[in-house]
């Protein structure tokens, strides 16, 4: 089911489905989120509790092994609201007996989406209800339209960094994991980035330690987002060659690296999350018109 709140500015709309964005319009009739088409069948997927791939798809946990599909599974839990209002609203999801078939933890999740003036915040909230330590990874993974308007091309937008970026992007192989032993892009004091297809023949420029907070995704007349992110630690660029969109995706934790010995415990920025307490983490999007 499809839920709308509103403003002066923004209409969002939420599916019951992952609890996913499905779209935010402007009031001059803009549309920001890509649409679901061949390239890809998600829009705004939430990530938990792992972010990336499992190589092979499992992992063990407390010696016993699991199976973990991309991106985990919450992305395909149907969540119900808790309260809504014009402007907010907040959904719910619990562990079941299917999740503790592939995770073996009692969790709660809680994503509240807020209006503000032309700033959408999402935030997360996960509650540890076992009486154990529950270890994840999270993330956000929002497509963005691009271009937004008439007689533009995917080249005339680029990505402005907050801070100038070092880092080296890891190959991903082709069963999904990470090689930063063999980078395949490397970038010094990076601070825009004209959006060009190349980058993303291999799947996505990931920044694993990101130093800045924020970034801008914008076109030649600075129209376009800001995207604001301080509670992530790396920051990932997805699209796919001659797809309408590209995905700023923040996230605590990735997928495996390409020689792993499958321990979840060992993933990079597991959050290890005490019995009865919670962790947030909240991202915005805001309207650059």
């Amino acid at each position: 089911m499809i839920y709308t709140i509103q403003n002066e500015f923004l209409t969002v709309g939420i599916n019951s489905l992952g609890a996913e964005k499905e779209f935010i319009i402007s009031n001059k009739n803009v549309s920001y989120l890509r649409k679901r088409d061949e390239y890809w069948d998600s829009i705004a997927p939430l990530l938990f509790p792992n972010v990336g791939r499992l190589k092979e798809g499992y992992t063990f946990i407390n010696n016993e092994r699991y199976e973990l599909e991309l991106h985990g599974f919450a992305r395909k839990q149907e969540f119900e609201v808790l309260h809504q209002k014009k402007d907010e609203i907040t959904l719910f999801n619990s562990h079941s007996k299917e999740t503790l078939k592939h995770y073996p933890f009692e969790y709660k999740l809680f994503v509240t989406y807020t209006l503000k003036n032309k700033t959408l915040t999402t935030k997360i909230r996960i509650v540890n209800h076992s009486m154990k330590d529950m270890p994840f990874n999270y993330g956000g993974h929002p497509g963005f339209r691009v271009p937004l308007y008439d007689n533009e091309r995917f080249e005339d937008y680029e990505i402005h960094f907050e801070k100038p970026e070092t880092f080296h992007s890891p190959t991903v192989e082709k069963d999904g994991t990470l090689n930063f032993d063999n980078p395949h892009w490397q970038f010094n004091k990076l601070e825009k980035l004209q959006l060009d297809y190349r980058y993303f023949t291999i799947d996505a420029i990931v920044i694993p330690r990101v130093q800045s907070n924020e970034v801008s995704l914008v076109n030649k007349e600075g129209k376009g987002i800001r995207f604001s992110f301080a509670d992530f630690v790396s920051l990932a660029l997805w699209t796919k060659p001659n797809a309408s969109f590209i995905c700023l995706e923040p996230w605590i934790g990735y997928a495996d690296l390409y020689v792993t010995d499958h321990l979840f415990s060992k993933k990079d920025n597991i959050i290890n999350l005490e019995p009865l307490k919670d962790f947030t983490a909240s991202y915005a999007i805001t309207i650059l018109d």
